[in-house]
């Protein structure tokens, strides 16, 4: 690096400073506060490369940002979930036993409240206890309730009168 002007070193610092904020932003909950100061980096680095080097080099310096942090936001959704680190890092095992589509038996049915319904609580409809909401009334443990409709993986019950 002996030879590099202070100008250009300090101009590269800024834009690879403000890339690894932008990736960290995606690793540390700091309410985009990282991600900010990371922008504001690039950005410093993009007007010290138009005062300090001139229009060409401040030009290059903006299309390269342009092209290398859509890249880098690629990279992390596309390549990174499929590292050794991302495994570790990112769920990716979905809901594959199909427990959404099962609750779809049990539109009408009928069952009995384990739990009192305020309006959430527990119903064991088909032999089976599930969280169900009641349709905003109060039901006591142990009514009778019936399935007014399902929505994924939401029961929607009504006590039975």
């Amino acid at each position: 690096m002996a030879g590099w002007p202070a100008d250009l070193i300090m101009i590269a610092s800024l834009a690879i400073v403000g890339l690894a904020a932008i990736i960290i932003e995606f690793f540390v909950p700091a309410a985009g506060l990282i991600g900010l100061a990371g922008a504001a980096s690039i950005i410093g680095s993009i007007v010290a490369a138009y005062m300090k080097l001139g229009a060409v080099w401040g030009t290059v310096t903006l299309v390269l940002m342009l092209i290398a942090v859509p890249l880098l936001i690629s990279f992390y959704f596309k390549i990174f979930p499929r590292t050794p680190w991302g495994k570790r890092l990112i769920l990716s095992q979905v809901n594959r036993d199909g427990s959404a589509q099962r609750y779809n038996g049990l539109a009408g049915e009928e069952g009995i409240a384990v739990t009192d319904l305020r309006p959430s609580g527990r119903a064991e409809l088909k032999g089976e206890k599930h969280s169900v909401v009641s349709i905003g009334e109060y039901i006591k443990g142990g009514e009778r309730v019936r399935v007014v409709k399902v929505e994924g993986s939401r029961i929607v019950v009504r006590k039975i009168k």
